[in-house]
């Protein structure tokens, strides 16, 4: 003889799994709109810190290694690299007395402000505010942590070229000057009276040791804003991915 079916048993179980549904599905779909808006914002943010991110850490940069030699060595270095590279060789060479070294460190220093000045102009492209109300409205989807970072990067840009401006202290320089069309900067000219006027290239090195306060401010605060971004993209994930692809 069959037992018979109890039908309230099973009426209170569909209850009890319909209340949990009830409850779960709206907390689901909750949890996943705040996962989607987190990585919506994220690649909104990636989209304009990209240019500057490849400027500051992909980017390559020739610097002249200095040299007595007619031909001296020219390497491709990112900024990081071209920054440290430059400290190094002006420490060494500050008080020296051959014309093709000064000349070197006086046209590395020029070089890298030229770089800094195409790195004001990618920030300035950039609308700042907008990004912090941007960052303000999808707050709440992130962690305290990847706040930080943002605000981080945030604040950099917006004080990068005031401070980079502020202690360009370089840029009358006698012996390397820097082209200018159209209120553009588009490069360096060297005087085609240097080598008749070559006290020019010492004057410019001795300009630079007195103005050596305001270069570290400069190198400090490029130095800040790749750091900032690396840890924003977390660069060295991003780079361990990539050898262990190589492999």
């Amino acid at each position: 003889m069959r037992t018979p079916i109890d039908w309230n048993e099973w009426l209170t179980v569909i209850a009890a799994l319909a209340l949990i549904v009830a409850i779960v599905i709206p907390f689901a779909q909750k949890k996943y709109e705040a996962w989607k808006s987190k990585i919506s914002f994220n690649l909104y943010l990636k989209k304009y810190f990209g240019i500057l991110f490849n400027a500051l850490t992909y980017d390559r940069i020739e610097y002249t290694k200095p040299s007595i030699k007619d031909s001296p060595e020219k390497v491709e270095l990112f900024l990081l690299d071209y920054l440290l590279e430059f400290e190094k060789d002006f420490k060494e060479y500050q008080n020296v007395a051959q014309y093709r070294i000064a000349f070197t460190i006086v046209f590395n220093l020029q070089n890298l402000f030229f770089v800094i000045h195409r790195i004001q102009n990618i920030i300035g492209a950039v609308d700042t505010n907008r990004l912090y109300e941007q960052t303000l409205a999808y707050g709440n989807s992130l962690s305290k942590k990847e706040l930080n970072r943002i605000y981080a990067v945030l604040l950099l840009m917006e004080h990068f070229t005031s401070i980079t401006s502020f202690h360009d202290r370089f840029i009358n320089m006698k012996s390397i000057k820097r082209e200018v069309k159209d209120g553009n900067w588009v490069g360096l000219r060297v005087e085609q009276s240097l080598l008749k006027e070559q006290h020019l290239v010492f004057e410019d090195v001795k300009q630079i040791c007195n103005e050596e306060a305001s270069l570290q401010e400069v190198i400090k605060v490029t130095k800040l804003l790749i750091q900032e971004l690396k840890g924003f993209y977390q660069f060295e994930k991003l780079m361990n991915k990539r050898r262990i692809r190589v492999n």
